[in-house]
């Protein structure tokens, strides 16, 4: 929901590659990353007959988040690096007297190949894990509150690039697409960020990520739906070993 690269740090000294979070030739690397991400939500989520249109900014989200937990693994050899990017989030948004409570974990895994210093492709999954209800009055026939739980997989393709500004600063910009109806109908991402690279073992992102998934599946009161567009300022912090 993704990337936890580092930046830059062009120094021979160090003989840090240009494009960060990346091996030397024939190494071994690994990096850790936690973050925080000040999302909103807008979109539509939908159980049985029942639709929410949310629309809850950052500060919506704040208040009813019940709890989120976010970091990036990075295990990397020579010019391939295997990335798992995680997300746990549980909160709820309301509109029009309606509110959607669910909790969201993505889990995304990718493998990825480093084309050039400051270029690398990527593939993998992007694992969704929805449970929610839906509530409000005068929005049901019956006192029923619509609840329900569902998980997909998203095929994903992508690309990361690394720009040098200067010697300890870069800008970088990731991106994928996905979904193609094998989970999701279209899922993307695009997450532009400006990372520190202040000391070999470790470095600090600043960026803005989006994160959009259109999902439905079954009919009826087996219906669920989530068409929702997450986005927000992340700042992150990584170690590298």
């Amino acid at each position: 929901m993704k990337n936890k690269n580092p930046l830059l740090l062009l120094s021979a000294a160090l003989m840090i590659p240009p494009l960060t979070g990346v091996s030397e030739a024939g190494q071994w690397t690994f990096d850790a990353s936690l973050y925080g991400l000040a999302v909103s939500m807008s979109g539509d989520i939908g159980i049985g007959h029942v639709n929410a249109d949310i629309d809850a900014g950052f500060d919506k989200v704040l208040d009813n988040l019940e709890f989120g937990a976010m970091g990036t693994l990075r295990l990397g050899y020579d010019r391939w690096a295997l990335t798992t990017d995680i997300i746990y989030m549980g909160l709820q948004g309301s509109k029009n007297g309606v509110t959607a409570e669910f909790d969201q974990w993505m889990v995304e895994p990718t493998l990825s190949y480093r084309v050039s210093d400051y270029f690398e492709v990527l593939a993998g999954v992007r694992y969704n894990n929805l449970s929610g209800e839906i509530r409000g009055p005068g929005v049901l026939p019956t006192p029923r509150i619509p609840s329900g739980t569902q998980d997909w997989w998203d095929p994903i393709v992508g690309a990361r690039s690394s720009i040098p500004l200067g010697k300890v600063f870069s800008f970088n910009l990731r991106g994928d697409i996905g979904g193609f109806g094998v989970g999701s109908d279209l899922t993307w991402q695009v997450f532009p960020y400006f990372g520190w690279r202040f000391a070999q073992w470790g470095s600090a992102e600043l960026g803005y990520r989006w994160v959009y998934m259109d999902y439905e599946t079954g009919s009826g009161s087996n219906r669920f739906a989530y068409d929702m567009l997450n986005q927000g300022l992340q700042i992150g912090f990584t170690i590298h070993f």
